[in-house]
Parts: structure tokens; C-alpha cells; sequence
């Protein structure tokens, strides 16, 4: 390694020494208040005001709990289950509200990200750099944003320049771990450009087992008279991981898979008092490969491309009505190929969609309503609906219900993959509802929301036929509960939830969704220290093929500690009591790990 501990190097010296003599300021206390959200609606709210249920994790709680990782944010969010095939860097999955792990749509300001060619997406390198907020907004949201949207979105909005700004982290840390993560944002008159970078690489428990991940990104922005502005906005990012078994599970010392992706999106917006336009035309590239020396039968290669192209126009009535409107066009494409021949063919597939959305509010109740009609080159048309309410019952009391349709189209590989593919698929098809009760005062709140799904026409392989076919009925029931504490500078946060699901065919749960979870968060200030501990606890639950996964729990530690106005030292503890665990069956998850590092921030 390496090629980045150099740079962690010349942060460790160049920063500590030449402040080691001075007496550092204790650490600002943190403003905790209520952000404002766009996914749930397309208009910024508070997520007290929403009929759907969101959680929102903001830059000051990214950065004072030092996660690397979007997937590190996500795992104490009730409601989530995620699932990584061992070491950092292996394959992640996530499972919202028991739902499958193609069912959560993920948008990058504004643009999808979800894989053309599996339908699902790999949380194993999506970094923190430069993120403003993660916004998880659960239950069915197909009216809105489409296939995919069957158990929930999570959105990731981006920092941008409305001021000049520098912020770095790095660190160094067990199993050859090192980091760096930059951001800088510098507004000039009517233009402003930001950018962020990142790199990080370690090693797991196993040999050939390390990883590397290096993302770039940049946005040029311009704001023109009539409050008219436009955007370019690039990102590119390289990963490769080694694989230290084959399929059979024999070690495999000089296994490979890198993935490469391209994007370039244009976004622009207009407003005035009373309406807003916003556009987004854009294209994601990627590049798959799998490669072993001792193996040729086990190369693999895939290249995919999304062109996406979206518009709404909103207009706010009064301070009682609002309406919303837009269209969407979207095409992938992808072709694989495999050492035994070609894959995907440069196969194709188009979607487009007409939607709208309306808020009414009289007195204490919101109403909302949602339609989408989806036209779609394989399977045809599909409506799908969405309601709901919030109901202020005073002294910081609230009651919100919804009941929405959703849908997911088959993936490419689904539909076209040679042998193992079917055209005739048609989509999976899902009805969800939820309701909850919320309750702030004292700076404490409290939530419990009860929800379920019933999905249909589930997309499973049939091995018997070696193709997939639409034979799958899934029922989900659950409830989420929330209890969070804030005193000053201290913050306090306690979240379970309880899952049940039923493959209606078998009678049997689910693979990968435990039962039970939940999760403790602690953050406050003692002296000049920032402090923090996190405590996550996932029950029993079963891995594909009815193979049995053991309950863990797993604590983590951090601390930070401002060296000047612009420096910090901060560490990380993680797996503190060093639990033996397996998300996937015969995949270790790592056990004890620490990192140090420093931290600037300048301008902020």
C-alpha cells in the first residue's frame, strides 16, 4: 500500500507539529434541529411535516461520528438491514422494511443509481466525501420515482459552494487501512465550483482479501438573471477487490474484480414566488470485471449505461395547496460476456413516465396524493397510486397514515441473460401501508410506526427450469420504534425494530432479514473531547438455502479532539469486544479494527 500513505503521512506531520505547543479551543457544540427533505415530495419540508416516514442523517452527525462509509450511516436507521459479504470493500446489500435488495431506489442529487444489468446496488464504496446529508425516506414511493421505489429511496445531496470552504480527513489504522478525503468549494460571483475526492485501501482478515477505492467528482455551477441556474456536474470512481475464494469456496490467492464508473449529468432550475422548474439529463457508464490467473473459466466482464432525463414544474397556491407535476425518460443498456461465451448483447430497454403530486393543508391535516403512469418497451403500462395524511393532535403530537402502490421492472438480466433469462417477465408488483405516531416536547421524541406489505408476482429463479419466472408472493409485517434525547452539546438515540416475514409460498422468512434490531447512539462533549459510542444488535435470522445466521451485537467507540481553530485529532474503536459474526454464510465480518487521523476544516 501505498499508494495514499504518503498523503496521510503529510497530514500526521504537517499538521501536529507545529500545534502541539498550543492550547486548543474546546470543540463548537453541535446545532441539532430539523433539516429540510426533497425526496418525500419534491419540495423542501420538515420531516415532521411528511406523510411518509424519514430519517435524515446530516453533515455534523457524519462527521462526528467519523463514518467512511454512506453504508456505516445506514446501518443504525430503523427500518434497515444491511448485509456485507465480509471485509470492507465486499459486496453490500441493503433490505428496507423487509423488502428485497433491488427494492430501494438510490439517488445522487436527483440522478438513479441503481444497477441496469442485477436491478440491486453495491453499498461497499459509496463514500461519505463531501455529502451534505443521506435522506432515507421509507415505504413505497413508485408514484414519485419509479421501478425500484417498492420498499423506500435514499437520496445523497451532495455539498455544494455556497461558501468557500476546505475541509480534509486522514487516517491511518489497522490492516493496513489509510484514507483521504477532501472537499473544497469556492463561489465567485454568479459561478461556484466544488469538488470532492476520496481514496481509501486495507486489507481483511483473509488472505488475498484487500481492497482499494479511489472517487472523484466536480460541479460547475452558474446562477443567470431570472433566477435561471445551471450545472455540470462529473464524477468518476475505480474499485478492485480481491476475492479470496472461488464459488466452491476453495482459497483463490490471485482472484480480482475491479469496477469503473463514468457519470455526467446536467442539471438546471428555475424560480420565482410562486413556481419552480427543475431539470436533470444525465448518464451513468460502468464496467464490471472479474479475472483470475489460475481460473480463465472464471473471467467475466460487463459494461452498462443509463441515459436519464427528468423534469418537474411545482407551484405552490397558497400557503394551504401545493401541486407538483413532471415526466421521465430513461434507457439502459448493457452487455456482458463470460468465458464461456457472450452474455447480454447490447440489450436495451426504455422507459417513460408521467407523474404528479399534491399537498393540501387545511388546518392541522395534510393530505397527499400521488399518481405515476409508467409506459414501458417490455412489459407495457403501469399506474400506480399514493395516500397520505399527517394529523397534529398539539403539545407536539402527531398521527401520519399512508397506503401506496409500487413496482419494480425486471432487470436486464432478468429478462435478456442467455439460458438464464426470460422476456416474458412481467413486474413485480407490491402494496404497502403505514402508520405511525410521533411526539416531540422537552427535547425528547418519540416514534412508532407500524407497517406492511403484501408483493406479488416476486421475480425467483426456478432451478428445476433454470430460468426466472413471476412465482413469488412475499407478506411483510413490522414496527419501528425511535427514542431520542437531546441536552445541550449531548444527543442520545435509541432505535428496535421487529420484522416478520413470510415467503407465502414456503411459509418460510425471508433470507437475510432478521427478526429483531436495533441500535444505540451516544454523542456529547467532555472537556475538549467529542465523544461518541454506538452499540448495534441484529437477531437470528437465515441466509439463503435456510442456512442459519447467529444474533451479534457489536460496539464501536470515537473520540476527536481540536488541535487549533482549523485541526483535529480523531480515532475510531470499531468491534470493540472483537465479536466473531458472518452477515453471509461463510463470509467472517471483521473483528477489532482502529484508525487515527486529522481532520481540517476551513471556511466552514
Amino acid at each position: 500500500m501505498h499508494r495514499i500513505a504518503p498523503f496521510i503521512a503529510a497530514g500526521l506531520l504537517g499538521g501536529w507539529s507545529p500545534l502541539a505547543a498550543q492550547t486548543p479551543p474546546p470543540p463548537p457544540s453541535p446545532t441539532y434541529s430539523s433539516t429540510l427533505v426533497v425526496t418525500a415530495s419534491l419540495e423542501p419540508e420538515s420531516p415532521a411535516d411528511l406523510s411518509a416516514t424519514v430519517d435524515v442523517v446530516e453533515r455534523h452527525e457524519i462527521e462526528r461520528r467519523r463514518a467512511p462509509q454512506v453504508l456505516d450511516l445506514l446501518r443504525t436507521v430503523p427500518g434497515l438491514a444491511a448485509v456485507q459479504a465480509g471485509s470492507p470493500g465486499k459486496v453490500a446489500s441493503l433490505f428496507t422494511r423487509g423488502t428485497s435488495s433491488a427494492h430501494t431506489l438510490v439517488v445522487v442529487d436527483g440522478l438513479a443509481w441503481n444497477d441496469p444489468v442485477l436491478g440491486g446496488f453495491d453499498w461497499s464504496a459509496l463514500a461519505t466525501a463531501g455529502l451534505e446529508r443521506v435522506e432515507i425516506v421509507r415505504g413505497p414511493f413508485s408514484s414519485l420515482w419509479g421501478s425500484r421505489a417498492v420498499g423506500g429511496v435514499i437520496q445523497l445531496v451532495t455539498r455544494g459552494a455556497e461558501r468557500r470552504s476546505l475541509a480534509l480527513d486522514a487516517e491511518a489504522g489497522a490492516r493496513e487501512l489509510a484514507r483521504v478525503a477532501l472537499f473544497a468549494a469556492a463561489p465567485r460571483g454568479r459561478f461556484g465550483l466544488d469538488a470532492a475526492a476520496h481514496a481509501r485501501e486495507g486489507e481483511g482478515a483473509l488472505d488475498n482479501d484487500f481492497f482499494e477505492a479511489r472517487e472523484a467528482r466536480a460541479r460547475l455551477a452558474v446562477a443567470l438573471p431570472g433566477g435561471v441556474r445551471l450545472a455540470v456536474r462529473a464524477r468518476s470512481s475505480e474499485e478492485e477487490v480481491g476475492i479470496p475464494a472461488d464459488f466452491s469456496g476453495l482459497p483463490s490467492p490471485r482472484r480480482r474484480q475491479s469496477a469503473d464508473s463514468r457519470q455526467l449529468a446536467l442539471p438546471v432550475d428555475w424560480s420565482n414566488a410562486a413556481w419552480r422548474l427543475e431539470g436533470l439529463a444525465a448518464r451513468i457508464d460502468t464496467e464490471l470485471e472479474l479475472a483470475d490467473a489460475d481460473d480463465p473459466f472464471a473471467a467475466s466482464r460487463s459494461e452498462a449505461s443509463r441515459e436519464q432525463a427528468r423534469a418537474t414544474l411545482s407551484r405552490r397556491f397558497s400557503d394551504h395547496l401545493w401541486v407538483a407535476g413532471g415526466a421521465e425518460r430513461e434507457r439502459e443498456r448493457a452487455t456482458t460476456a463470460s468465458a464461456f461465451g457472450p452474455g447480454l448483447a447490447d440489450h436495451r430497454q426504455t422507459s417513460r413516465a408521467g407523474f404528479a403530486q399534491a399537498a393540501w393543508t387545511p388546518g392541522r391535516v395534510r393530505l397527499d396524493l400521488g399518481a405515476r403512469r409508467d409506459e414501458h418497451s417490455q412489459f407495457g403500462g403501469e399506474t400506480t397510486l399514493r395516500l397520505g395524511g399527517v394529523v397534529e393532535l398539539g403539545r407536539g403530537s402527531r398521527l401520519r397514515a399512508s397506503w401506496g402502490e409500487s413496482f419494480r421492472a425486471p432487470a436486464l438480466g432478468d429478462l435478456f441473460f442467455p439460458f438464464f433469462g426470460n422476456p416474458d417477465l412481467q413486474p413485480e408488483r407490491g402494496r404497502s401501508w403505514e402508520l405511525g405516531v410521533e411526539r416531540e416536547r422537552g427535547g425528547v421524541t418519540a416514534r412508532l410506526t407500524g407497517f406492511g406489505s403484501e408483493l406479488d408476482d416476486l421475480i425467483q429463479f426456478d432451478l428445476g427450469r433454470n430460468l426466472p419466472f413471476n412465482i413469488g408472493r412475499a407478506r411483510i409485517r413490522g414496527l419501528e420504534s425511535t427514542v431520542e434525547l437531546r441536552r445541550g452539546a449531548w444527543r442520545a438515540r435509541a432505535d428496535a425494530t421487529w420484522l416478520e416475514s413470510e415467503d407465502r409460498a414456503t411459509g418460510a422468512p425471508l433470507p437475510r432479514r432478521p427478526r429483531w434490531s436495533g441500535s444505540t447512539l451516544v454523542d456529547g462533549e467532555l472537556g475538549h473531547w467529542s465523544v461518541g459510542a454506538t452499540v448495534r444488535a441484529v437477531g437470528a435470522r437465515e441466509d439463503v438455502g435456510r442456512r442459519p445466521l447467529a444474533s451479534y451485537t457489536v460496539a464501536d467507540l470515537r473520540a476527536a479532539r481540536p488541535l487549533s481553530a482549523r485541526w483535529r485529532a480523531f480515532a475510531r474503536l470499531e468491534n470493540l469486544l472483537d465479536r466473531d459474526y458472518e452477515e453471509v454464510t461463510g463470509t467472517p465480518a471483521p473483528g477489532r479494527s482502529w484508525a487515527v487521523g486529522v481532520a481540517l476544516r476551513a471556511g466552514e
